[in-house]
């Protein structure tokens, strides 16, 4: 409960006392990612750079989340997308004229946690996808 003490034409002191009420912070769950599901195969670019690549992730929405953070990679250490203020709970990866070779198409992951004001939550799982064969879907 705050406690104010005012002295009129004197001074003004304000003195906020917790009364034995720990501060709160947010309890925030991890978002439950929807697509691409476990073992899904996405989309991979041409060769040539006539097409590049398309990934849509979706996950649950966060009651309270302000924003969120995907981060989608193969190699941890080089994600291939980090993006910490995505607004809603979806995100489009789209590099035209961008493809992954075949050998480096499996052991792709990603996972998302929302923040609330200026508290990040937890991680969710980890989600597993592969890339399709370079060149399959060239116009």
């Amino acid at each position: 409960m705050p406690f104010h003490l005012h002295i009129t034409g004197v001074l003004t002191l304000s003195a906020l006392f917790a009364m034995g009420e720990p501060a709160r912070t947010p309890q925030i769950s991890p978002p439950q990612l929807l697509s691409p599901t476990n073992g899904a195969v996405m989309d991979n670019g041409c060769q040539n750079k006539t097409d590049g690549i398309t990934w849509d992730f979706d996950w649950s929405d966060v009651p309270g989340a302000t924003a969120y953070h995907i981060r989608v990679w193969k190699n941890p250490a080089l994600p291939v997308v980090n993006q910490m203020n995505v607004a809603t709970s979806d995100y489009n990866h789209d590099k035209p004229q961008s493809y992954i070779i075949n050998s480096n198409r499996v052991g792709w992951r990603w996972r998302v946690r929302a923040r609330h004001g200026n508290v990040w939550g937890p991680w969710s799982r980890i989600g597993f996808f592969r890339v399709e064969r370079l060149n399959t879907d060239c116009p």
